[in-house]
């Protein structure tokens, strides 16, 4: 049979051909997914930014469930929110703690008018009794079952950044900071929660008619004052002093109710919530003045109100934000 060489060369040429467009098949391929996984890491950035979550507080009202972490893990806490018309991002955010009977609900609509009329955004944390008793939530659960100091992380008290956090990831708003308001068990709170933790994310803070406090004094026993606290964990006493925390009294709440804590050490503070706002307030003000602190807290009187969260509000709304606009 006759041969035709050139059809071998063309044979050749092709196969040579078919390997050359198989490998660029293949870096083109290897292009497309690198492109494809630089699209999908495009997106899944995109997607956290807007995830500044899924906008679970995108109502004006309503209540979302959050699962604590950490040393909290397992518990929940309920977090009642208000949100007025008007630009979210630039909103304050005003968190609220309720009092003893574990009503966030009813605190959260106590501060509704005064958000639409200051303009922030209220976030009112419920601490139920199942998950959080009179020692954990008033008292912070400051020492374990054995009366042992605990770390501060292991505290109640982080939760309350916990719970900013997580609306900030699932809302509009940009706050950088929080201001903070309790009232009776909610100020017991508020006052402990500024003694035992650093704070940095708080701008200022209301302690509004506590049943009694924890003098920060460490010749008297925790948790009426601070005992060896100081010492075991770490506690600044100069930086406590030198945060915006106003003491705010009810002049009318002066009647020793049943939930009145009534022990030998509580009256010693005082007989009455007024009393022992009051002595606390100036025992605090002579201790930085002893030690030469920066004394920047407040006292101020709501006059004819006594044990009232509805009632002593306006005036907390009025001391952090001003006068109406």
């Amino acid at each position: 049979m006759k041969k035709f060489p050139y059809l071998s060369f063309i044979g050749a040429f092709a196969i040579v051909l078919s390997a050359f467009t198989a490998c660029s098949q293949t870096v083109s391929g290897s292009k497309s997914n690198d492109d494809e996984n630089d699209a999908k890491s495009s997106s899944s950035e995109s997607g956290n930014s807007s995830n500044k979550g899924d906008q679970l507080f995108s109502e004006q009202t309503g209540m979302i469930p959050y699962e604590c972490k950490g040393a909290y893990a397992g518990k929940t806490v309920e977090i009642y929110y208000y949100i007025p018309s008007g630009d979210v991002k630039s909103m304050p955010v005003q968190i609220i703690m309720h009092g003893m009977e574990r009503n966030g609900d009813k605190y959260r609509d106590d501060w509704k008018s005064l958000a639409d009329k200051h303009g922030f955004i209220v976030l009112a944390p419920q601490f139920s009794l199942e998950d959080f008793s009179e020692e954990a939530y008033q008292q912070g659960n400051v020492v374990n079952e054995s009366g042992n100091f605990i770390p501060p992380d292991s505290m109640t008290y982080p939760i309350i950044s916990e719970v900013f956090h997580y609306f900030l990831d699932h809302s509009e708003s940009q706050a950088e900071k929080y201001n903070i308001y309790g009232h009776s068990a909610g100020a017991q709170f508020v006052h402990r929660y500024l003694l035992f933790n650093e704070t940095p994310e708080v701008d200022r803070a209301v302690s509004a008619n506590a049943g009694w406090y924890t003098f920060p004094n460490k010749d008297i026993d925790y948790p009426y004052g601070m005992g060896q606290s100081a010492a075991l964990i770490g506690i600044n006493i100069n930086a406590y002093y030198k945060k915006k925390l106003t003491i705010l009294l009810g002049e009318a709440d002066t009647l020793r109710t049943e939930s009145l804590n009534q022990s030998k050490k509580a009256d010693a503070q005082g007989l009455t919530r007024l009393e022992r706002g009051e002595n606390f307030f100036d025992f605090c003000q002579k201790d930085a003045a002893d030690r030469g602190a920066t004394f920047q807290w407040e006292k101020a009187y709501v006059p004819g109100v006594g044990h009232s969260d509805s009632k002593m509000a306006p005036e907390a709304a009025r001391l952090l934000y001003g006068d109406s606009k």
